[in-house]
C-alpha cells in the first residue's frame, strides 16, 4: 500500500518592518497602514472606511505622513519595508480640521444619528478637531444653492436625510458587497449629487428589503433606523 503524498508546505508569509509614530512594527506584506496602526492601538480617524468594507479612500480623513510629497490615505496605502509613518502632525491635523469644516458647512443643524445612537462620526471628528464656528457658511443654512437636498421618509424602517449625506459610499458598498442587494447608487452632479435607490425611486417603493445594513454602516445622520410603532430606540 503506497504512502499518501504529503501536502506541500505552506509558503512562509513575507513580512515588512516599519515604524508608526516611532514604534517598531512588523506586519504581513500587504497590510494597510490603517490596519497596522489599529493593531498597535493607534487610532486614525476615518469616515468612508469600515473594517468590513474594502477601502476606497474617498474621504481622505485618514491621511498620514510617509515622507513623500503628499499625504497618503492610510486605509489604502500598504506598509512598505523601512517606511516611517507619522499619523499626526500640525499639517495633518489642519487637513482634518478643514475637511470637517467643509463637510459641516451644509450639514443639518441636528443629526438623527447623534440624537438616537450618539455615534455620528462626522460630529465626533469635529469635536476631536475642536471645530466651532464654520468659516464656510451656507446660504440660509441649506447648502451653497440655498436649497437642501431633501429627506425621504417613504421607508417604514429607515429615514433618509440627504443633507446629512457626505457621499462616502459606505451604504452603497454595504448594500452591494455585504448584502448583495444592489439597490443603492448615486444620482445628480455637484451639490445635487446624492444617493439613490434603484432608478432614483423613493426608498420605500424601491427594491430595498429593509435589511438595515446601509443604516448600520452610515457614519452620519443620512441613514438612520426609525423607531418601530410601540417600541423605543435602545441606545
Amino acid at each position: 500500500m503506497s504512502t499518501p503524498a504529503k501536502p506541500p508546505a505552506a509558503a512562509p508569509v513575507r513580512e515588512v518592518s516599519l515604524t508608526i509614530d516611532g514604534r517598531a512594527v512588523r506586519v504581513p506584506a500587504g497590510t494597510t497602514i490603517w490596519n497596522a496602526a489599529r493593531g498597535q492601538g493607534i487610532d486614525i480617524p476615518v469616515l468612508c472606511h469600515s473594517p468590513r468594507l474594502a477601502p476606497v479612500g474617498v474621504c481622505r480623513v485618514c491621511v498620514v505622513d510617509v515622507g513623500e510629497r503628499v499625504l497618503a490615505a492610510s486605509c489604502l496605502r500598504a506598509c512598505e519595508e523601512g517606511m516611517k509613518v507619522t499619523t499626526t502632525t500640525p499639517e495633518i491635523e489642519s487637513h482634518r480640521r478643514t475637511l470637517a469644516e467643509l463637510l459641516l458647512s451644509d450639514y443639518p443643524d441636528a443629526s438623527a444619528r447623534e440624537a438616537t445612537t450618539g455615534d455620528d462620526l462626522l460630529l465626533d471628528l469635529a469635536r476631536r478637531q475642536g471645530v466651532g464656528a464654520i468659516p464656510y457658511p451656507a446660504a440660509d443654512g441649506a447648502g451653497p444653492t440655498g436649497a437642501g437636498r431633501g429627506r425621504d421618509d417613504s421607508s417604514r424602517v429607515i429615514a433618509v436625510d440627504h443633507d446629512a449625506c457626505i457621499l462616502c459610499d459606505r451604504c452603497i458598498r454595504a448594500c452591494d458587497d455585504l448584502q448583495h442587494n444592489d439597490v443603492i447608487g448615486r444620482t445628480g452632479k455637484g451639490h445635487a449629487a446624492r444617493i439613490a435607490f434603484d432608478l432614483n425611486a423613493p426608498m420605500g417603493t424601491s427594491t430595498c428589503v429593509s435589511c438595515g445594513e446601509c443604516a448600520s454602516v452610515c457614519p452620519t445622520g443620512a441613514l438612520t433606523g426609525k423607531a418601530l410603532a410601540g417600541m423605543r430606540v435602545v441606545r
